[in-house]
């Protein structure tokens, strides 16, 4: 999926198994055991990473972020994306 813009529109994503996390004073931290990478995520960045405790497609983290936040839903989707083109970069999430 690099380099595209927007996710699937079906594709669920969930935690990697083999990523270990942390909560660093609201933040989290998260190390790719396999790939060695390390992320230290933003107070958004963290609250997608919570709401993956369960798979959930793009649509849904949006709608979840939105209701919770005042947040433009355009704008939440572009974030999310980029979050998670990251993220299954660096093999911390799975699609």
């Amino acid at each position: 999926m690099t380099g595209m813009n927007s996710t699937p529109e079906s594709c669920t994503y969930k935690r990697n198994p083999k990523a270990i996390f942390t909560d660093l004073d609201g933040e989290t931290a998260l190390f790719q055991s396999e790939t060695c990478d390390y992320l230290i995520l933003n107070s958004t960045g963290s609250e997608i990473w919570q709401l993956l405790k369960s798979p959930l497609t793009a649509n849904e983290i949006c709608d979840k972020l939105t209701d919770a936040y005042e947040v433009d839903p355009a704008n939440c989707r572009s974030e999310v994306d980029a979050f998670l083109s990251i993220a299954i970069e660096k093999e911390v999430i799975q699609s």
